[in-house]
């Protein structure tokens, strides 16, 4: 018997939990800052249903198995798909839908630094709505949630994939351009050499290769680079909604210094059709992306709901924690109680008991000594544990109602009656 958890999970110990729990939170309260309500799916669904505009990649990761039905299940591997299938079986649902969701999601890749096989997705889904605004609205949720939960400083590379199809259909790569879509996307992992390599099997005009690259991969600013694509392509509608929604990030959000136009941003994921975005956290580069998305307008019609414009994001939630503690933003101790009771000797468990169960009773985190071994060993044990306060419990205390509180950061020690001591202790 293996006593291990499975290549590419881990165990969360409580204090890991905290810091998942405070960063859960502030994540939270910003989606529904914006109006945001949440929802949770099944962990697994039709694995046709999954396949349907994974991309193949992405479809070689599906955890999936032959249920005893002999039907054909998987494990999602995000939850944009299962959400555009919930909006795709109730297609009268008021538009727009804006819904979150913080969930585990599984997928079979090689596990390393921020790329786990079980991990936990929590983001934004908002449906029905097909302009400019929408995924500006999408792109600031993004950027002010990761702020909120500590995030100091990122940048949100952001494109329009319409924009390199068009690029692609200009350079002589327009008969493939969901595989060469699929060899840009590796562009920052695999390196320059390594998608030159690829498109030339789809391509063997070697200068348009070269000139599509040089272009994806320019540097300047976002002005520079939307002007040089605009000069290049004939029709270039999708330049002017990149500006508007850039343009609406600067005056309606105040998101500004974090925008940054960049071209080789695609994302895997097949059913992207319009904006796509990416996040980095700058002082952690090392956990990869944080936050990704993008438009998704032909995916509810592709798994047989109605056409429904859609955008959307996920933030990772370990990689997010990971660069948060990095960057040393992340400073959440975990705390087993507020306070221990201490009863001197075993004639004054019943009153620590008692005691106990009052102070919880006015949400104070409290744990009694379970040594029953006299003092030293309570104080021992609290201070093994982290806990900042005791309350000593002996004939004194139970015949007086006083009750002896010591700080044990600041080793102080002072007598309360009850309503103090929960004042002290909730404080």
């Amino acid at each position: 018997m293996r006593l291990q958890t499975p290549r590419g999970t881990k165990d969360y110990l409580p204090a890991d939990m905290v810091k998942r729990r405070f960063v859960i939170e502030k994540l939270r309260k910003v989606f529904e800052s914006y109006g945001y309500g949440e929802v949770m799916t099944p962990a697994f669904e039709y694995l046709e249903l999954l396949e349907a505009k994974a991309g193949e990649e992405v479809k070689e990761q599906i955890y999936w198995f032959k249920d005893k039905g002999g039907r054909l299940l998987g494990l999602r591997f995000e939850m944009t798909t299962p959400i555009a299938r919930i909006v795709a079986q109730n297609p009268v649902m008021p538009k727009p839908i804006r819904f979150y969701y913080i969930q585990p999601v599984w997928r079979y890749e090689e596990p390393q630094r921020g790329r786990l096989r079980e991990f936990s997705h929590a983001g934004i889904e908002l449906i029905g709505y097909s302009g400019p605004s929408a995924d500006a609205e999408v792109i600031a949720v993004t950027v002010n949630a990761l702020k909120k939960a500590g995030l100091k400083d990122l940048e949100v590379r952001v494109n329009d994939r319409r924009i390199v199809e068009k690029l692609l259909e200009t350079y002589g790569l327009g008969h493939r351009i969901e595989d060469a879509l699929r060899i840009l996307d590796k562009l920052e992992r695999k390196g320059e050499a390594y998608v030159k390599e690829q498109l030339k099997k789809i391509s063997e005009n070697e200068k348009n290769i070269q000139e599509l690259i040089k272009i994806i991969k320019m540097e300047g600013s976002n002005d520079d680079k939307l002007k040089t694509v605009e000069e290049i392509l004939s029709e270039n509608g999708e330049v002017t909604y990149l500006y508007e929604v850039s343009d609406e990030l600067k005056n309606g959000y105040n998101i500004v210094r974090e925008i940054k136009v960049d071209y080789t941003i695609v994302r895997g994921l097949a059913y992207y059709t319009g904006i796509v975005f990416e996040v980095k956290a700058l002082r952690a580069l090392e956990v990869g992306s944080v936050a990704g998305g993008g438009r998704y307008d032909e995916l509810i019609k592709t798994i047989g709901g109605p056409q429904i414009p859609a955008t959307g994001m996920s933030i990772g939630l370990e990689r997010l924690i990971d660069a948060l503690e990095l960057e040393g933003s992340l400073k959440v101790t975990y705390l087993p109680a507020r306070v221990m009771v201490l009863p001197v000797n075993e004639k004054y468990w019943i009153h620590g008991l008692n005691l106990a169960e009052k102070l919880r009773e006015r949400d104070i985190p409290t744990l009694i000594s379970m040594k029953k071994r006299g003092l030293s060993h309570g104080l021992e044990q609290a201070n093994k544990s982290n806990i900042p306060y005791v309350v000593i419990l002996g004939e004194k205390e139970v015949k007086s109602g006083l009750y002896t509180l010591r700080d044990l950061r600041k080793w102080r020690e002072e007598i309360v009656d009850f309503d103090e001591l929960v004042r002290k202790l909730s404080s």
